[in-house]
């Protein structure tokens, strides 16, 4: 995936210079705008809530998105799956288990760049458009978003996370969804369900859902 480039105004920019010293200091922080520190601090990262409109390809796919929908009874997910067959296999799951459920599920399909399916280095595709051609990273973490959402999981639960996965040195997304006092994570490169801490190579760059955006930084842990 190519990620997108953000254009941030001069006074941000000066507040997030401020910001960086004091985490490398060691000082616990809460800028102006920013959400105190939440109780799970996604990959180590401190975050801070920034405008959604600053994701223009976001708000452009939650439009395409509203006007199609995959999760309608008819639609068929595989040859012999449907999405009425889908939500009996799933109903009979909860939690950890029915993340696990839909991660496995949509990993199965192929990956495919999106220069080989729409021509260009980046596209953001809805889940109508991953069904007749697949997709990359964040494709996969879009339509796990809206299918836990349709199944019942909270906007608020689920963000899907643009990333930098130092051990390949390439930029990733996956989706962070909030359980068990958790963050597990749904990824395409494996359908081994794990909890945030345990991806200790993936840097996040900003998250998103559909009511919020967030940067992360990373800072020195806090001695106490």
């Amino acid at each position: 995936m190519k990620t997108e480039r953000l254009t941030i105004p001069l006074p941000e920019v000066l507040s997030w210079f401020i910001l960086l010293a004091l985490l490398a200091a060691g000082f616990p922080t809460c800028a102006a705008g920013a959400d105190a520190p939440p109780k799970i601090q996604l990959f180590g990262t401190v975050e801070f809530k920034r405008p959604l409109n600053s994701l223009p390809a976001w708000l452009k796919l939650l439009d395409r998105n509203r006007k199609v929908s995959i999760f309608v009874n008819g639609t068929a997910f595989k040859r012999s799956v449907t999405w009425e067959s889908f939500k009996k296999q799933a109903a009979g799951k909860s939690g950890l288990e029915l993340i696990k459920f839909v991660n496995s599920f949509w990993n199965a399909f192929p990956y495919k760049e999106d220069i080989v399916n729409w021509g260009v280095e980046d596209y953001w595709a809805i889940p109508n458009e991953f069904l007749k051609k697949s997709g990359d990273c964040e494709d996969y973490a879009i339509i796990k978003y809206f299918t836990l959402k349709e199944l019942g999981f909270s906007t608020d639960q689920m963000r899907i996370v643009v990333l930098r996965d130092t051990i390949r040195n390439l930029a990733h997304a996956v989706l962070a969804v909030y359980i068990n006092n958790d963050a597990y994570i749904l990824d395409n490169v494996s359908s081994a369900t794990l909890s945030h801490k345990r991806l200790t190579h993936y840097v996040p760059q900003y998250s998103i859902n559909e009511n919020s955006r967030w940067a992360h930084l990373k800072g020195r842990p806090i001695r106490r």
